[in-house]
C-alpha cells in the first residue's frame, strides 16, 4: 500500500463534470467528497474492483439521510505502482443504479486510462 502522503487523487475532467451537476442538487457534496478523500488515503483499494483496475465506491450523501445505499456512486481508477488515483465518475444512485462495462470502457477511453 502506498505511502498516505504520496497518494495523490486527481479528478479527471468527466469526474468534474459530473460532481457540477451533482452540486446543483445536493449542496453538501463537497464535505462528502472531502470524507472519500480521506478514505482512499487510507485504503485505495477500498471500493469494489471492477475492471481495467477500476473500482466503485459507495459515498454518503450527507444532503439527504439515506446513508451509504442510497447515496452516490463514485468510479476511480488506481494501479498500485503508480502513487495516483483518478477520479472517472461520479453519479446519484437515485439517478442510475449501476455502469455498464462499455461505459466504462467509454470512459477510460475518453480520459486516455484505457
Amino acid at each position: 500500500m502506498p505511502d498516505i502522503q504520496t497518494l495523490k487523487i486527481i479528478p479527471l475532467e468527466s469526474f468534474k463534470s459530473d460532481f457540477k451537476k451533482l452540486q446543483k442538487r445536493y449542496r453538501n457534496i463537497k464535505e462528502d467528497i472531502k470524507r472519500l478523500s480521506v478514505e482512499l488515503q487510507a485504503n485505495p483499494r477500498v471500493g469494489i474492483a471492477l475492471n481495467r483496475n477500476c473500482y466503485k465506491i459507495r459515498v454518503a450523501n450527507s444532503s439527504i439521510p439515506t446513508g451509504k445505499s442510497g447515496g452516490f456512486r463514485t468510479i476511480y481508477y488506481y494501479l498500485d505502482t503508480e502513487q495516483y488515483l483518478y477520479l472517472i465518475s461520479i453519479y446519484s444512485k437515485t439517478q442510475k443504479d449501476t455502469i455498464s462495462d462499455s461505459e466504462l470502457l467509454g470512459l477510460l477511453r475518453v480520459n486516455g486510462l484505457e
